[in-house]
């Protein structure tokens, strides 16, 4: 039996329809959002361990003795890395939305005309055969580091790395050294003018240095607008959480309530975003073209199996990649984004994640290898990138995709230390 609507309703409903579809497009997370995903995530991804003990020399008038401290690694949730399309509909509502209205005027500023979205996911460019993913990105430090760092300070994107990019051509060419002799054939004239010719890369650098230079006082304002957006005071009770998870790890790893690295990054602190670097992420000076890796299919993929991957490529590091599956592409940006922030003398307007090495502390690593967790839109444990899934029925991203094709990861680091008993080091074991 068929049951008639009347068109007023019909209409109705499809008002109600529009409406929560609105809504749906506009779902985000916040700052209260990421320090509970960060919670969520942390038991499979703190990997809490002692590695040895560290050797002091203590002396005195009355002669010397040997003091030990033990030695611990584990990780911190150094970074929160965000890819979207635009500022509106960054999924972290308050603190990303606003530094990226930032970052869409300084880019705008710098490249003297509007910028236009990044999303596309899936649609296939009349000049490509694969579809593409573009996607704008920023990273920007966890605020639950604030229960374990040993200072905080303003972060904002810089061109201090960029400055020094040409001291790692030698680098560059060692590598082209051992590549195909073909390759070098489909390199642009520019680009391989560049790698003959240095003095044409520093004047092509020392160009962009000066337009950020004069956009200094709006990127100044980056870390700020993050630092007062994100209100600490909301989440105060998740942050003791959180270290009350730290100490927990700690205790039961044999490290004491107390044994814990300090984290490198700053809350709230601005490492990378992507409109302010539009010159390098969207390739417009294709610095990026200078890496082999750039060139040569199946070389620096994101993949756990060499020569098969179902992601995309680490190089170029800008924001095209060619994958359809919005997941997926989104992983790939987090994973260039996290070899820019922790590498010095990068072809970006970034600032770089570096140990800030205080002197109560003997360090082992720093800042290394990173691995990922998802913050939106399903909270989840930690994980590498790169899994071989095509053969299986289904892919890594499925069930994680969102209207708006905005996700957010958290980038994990590791940390050993251990702490200093004197000003004189010995040793430590094994």
């Amino acid at each position: 039996m068929k049951h008639s609507v009347s068109r007023p309703l019909r209409r109705w409903l499809a008002a109600l329809t529009i409406a929560l579809g609105a809504g749906q497009v506009g779902a985000q997370t916040d700052t209260m959002g990421v320090v509970s995903a960060t919670l969520a995530a942390a038991p499979s991804c703190i990997s809490y361990k002692v590695t040895g003990v560290c050797f002091f020399l203590r002396c005195t008038p009355f002669g010397c003795t040997v003091e030990t401290s033990i030695r611990v690694s584990h990780y911190m949730p150094d970074v929160v890395i965000s890819s979207f399309n635009d500022q509106y509909i960054h999924p972290w509502r308050d603190v990303g939305g606003a530094v990226s209205g930032i970052g869409t005027s300084v880019g705008s500023a710098m490249l003297s005309q509007p910028l236009d979205a990044s999303g596309n996911t899936g649609e296939a460019k009349q000049s490509v055969a694969e579809p593409t993913t573009s996607k704008s990105a920023d990273a920007i430090g966890n605020p639950v580091v604030l229960i374990n760092n040993v200072s905080t300070s303003m972060v904002i994107p810089g061109v201090s790395e960029l400055m020094s990019f040409p001291s790692t051509l030698p680098q560059i060419m060692q590598e082209w050294a051992t590549a195909p002799a073909s390759l070098i054939s489909n390199v642009p004239s520019n680009v391989a003018g560049w790698m003959s010719n240095p003095s044409s890369l520093m004047s092509s650098i020392s160009g962009v240095s000066n337009v950020v230079g004069g956009l200094m006082p709006d990127l100044g304002s980056m870390s700020p607008t993050a630092s007062s957006t994100g209100n600490r005071s909301n989440f105060q009770g998740q942050l003791q959480q959180f270290k009350g998870m730290l100490t927990a790890a700690a205790s039961a790893g044999g490290g004491g309530n107390d044994m814990l690295c300090p984290s490198s990054s700053d809350a709230f602190g601005v490492y990378y975003q992507s409109d302010a670097d539009s010159y390098f992420w969207r390739s417009i000076i294709p610095l990026e073209l200078l890496y082999v890796g750039s060139w040569l299919p199946g070389y620096k993929e994101v993949s756990k199996t060499a020569g098969l991957t179902t992601w995309g490529s680490l190089y170029p590091r800008i924001g095209e990649v060619v994958q359809q599956h919005p997941v997926k592409a989104s992983a790939v940006f987090a994973k260039r984004i996290s070899t820019i922030i922790t590498q010095p003398s990068q072809p970006h307007i970034y600032t770089r994640i570096k140990g800030k090495s205080p002197r109560s502390y003997v360090w082992f690593a720093q800042v290394a290898d990173p691995k990922f967790s998802m913050v939106y839109p399903l909270p989840s444990g930690c994980t590498t990138f790169g899994d071989n899934d095509s053969a299986s029925l289904t892919s890594y991203g499925d069930g994680r995709t969102t209207q708006t094709n905005g996700h957010i990861w958290n980038m994990w680091t590791r940390y050993e230390c251990c702490k200093r008993k004197t000003n004189i080091y010995l040793f430590a074991v094994p």
